[in-house]
């Protein structure tokens, strides 16, 4: 990846001083990932002396109290405008930059709109590829990278640009997000850039303290998880997670991932996560170890992702049983499934395979 990224890093050079102004967007509703990485990119930006501006349609009123914190400094460093301001700020000779993102549907709508008026679009993102992906000349998309803001760290390196501690904080906290603090899709390679950034004089607890929500929040999602249905198949194990009392509740599509990441260490080889997310949208967070394609699966609903993590938005519907039903014929496809049968399964014929081995042992 080391190579990619060192060709990648000579192209964003270049596609960088050739333009007269940059344009960054990560997805809407931004999580950490995604805003860390765009304000990495922008940092980019500024060191080779661009003109930058963020696009974030995000209502800063609804962005949880550990994104808005991270969020709301960047608004007096640079310009950052919605979507449906983007034409009054063009110059004609503009560069649009994605990050944490490569779909056409998860950017802010009205840049949608415009995509096919950018000359130069560049895409850095770790989502999985498909139909809907933005048509672009210069992308590196790596599915194996924990998250978006481990690759915006990795350019920093090359670019030999100084990591402060308010950004090393911020790219850890993405890649938290993305790796459920380290305890899934963490490489040797993302282990060492976590170290890399705590020896700028991080503090781990600061970055937890901005998962912490309060408490009403905290109860919202456990009520959440306590309507898990657990589906067994012969060789696999899937957790569904909606609110069955109440189907109609309000949810944040952080609270549904939330929510689907929680399930991860109980032996399952997905958790979904269903949830009404807006007035005639249901969201869908998915989350595996890698036991199944949950990207693929999000894909059919119009969503996207990768092998660990993966969320979709299903319009013109507040049926969240309907969402579950359809969900269900899909995950009972074996052509779904990378690995045969859950990590449960697979530690128990570990074991008996050791059994087995220490009797034969024996008998020789």
């Amino acid at each position: 990846m080391e190579r990619n990224l060192k060709e990648f890093k000579c192209v964003l050079e270049n596609r960088i001083k050739n333009s007269d102004k940059v344009f960054i967007s990560p997805h809407v509703n931004a999580d950490f990932d995604a805003i860390g990485a765009a304000i990495g990119m922008a940092e980019i930006c500024r060191h080779f002396s661009k003109p930058v501006v963020l696009i974030v349609d995000d209502n800063i009123l609804t962005m949880t109290a550990g994104i808005r914190s991270i969020y709301e400094p960047i608004l007096v460093v640079y310009p950052v405008i919605k979507s449906s301001e983007l034409q009054q700020e063009r110059t004609g000779n503009d560069l649009l930059i994605t990050v944490d993102v490569n779909k056409t549907n998860l950017i802010p709508p009205e840049l949608n709109e415009q995509l096919s008026t950018f000359q130069n679009i560049v895409i850095l993102d770790h989502h999985k590829e498909d139909e809907h992906t933005i048509l672009a000349e210069s992308k590196f998309v790596d599915i194996n990278s924990s998250s978006t803001c481990e690759m915006i760290t990795r350019l920093f390196r090359l670019f030999n640009i100084t990591i402060s501690g308010p950004l090393a904080k911020t790219f850890l906290a993405g890649i938290f997000l993305d790796t459920n603090k380290l305890q899934k899709n963490a490489t040797k390679g993302t282990l060492e850039i976590a170290a890399k950034l705590i020896s700028r004089g991080v503090s781990i607890q600061d970055v937890n303290d901005l998962f912490v929500e309060d408490f009403s929040n905290d109860r919202k999602v456990q009520h959440l998880i306590d309507g898990t249905e657990f589906i067994p198949y012969t060789i696999h194990n899937v957790a569904i997670i909606m609110n069955k009392e109440n189907p109609y509740t309000l949810y944040t599509q952080v609270e549904l991932a939330k929510a689907a990441d929680y399930l991860l260490p109980y032996k399952v080889d997905a958790a979904f996560a269903i949830g009404r997310i807006g007035e005639n949208q249901v969201g869908i967070s998915a989350r595996s170890l890698g036991g199944m394609d949950i990207a693929s699966i999000m894909h059919i609903f119009n969503g996207g992702g990768n092998e660990h993590s993966a969320a979709a938005k299903v319009l013109d519907t507040i049926d969240i049983r309907l969402v579950k039903e359809e969900l269900l014929k899909l995950i009972c496809r074996e052509d779904f499934y990378t690995v045969t049968g859950s990590l449960l399964d697979k530690e128990l014929q570990n074991q008996k395979n050791g059994e087995n081995e220490e009797k034969q042992k024996v008998l020789n």
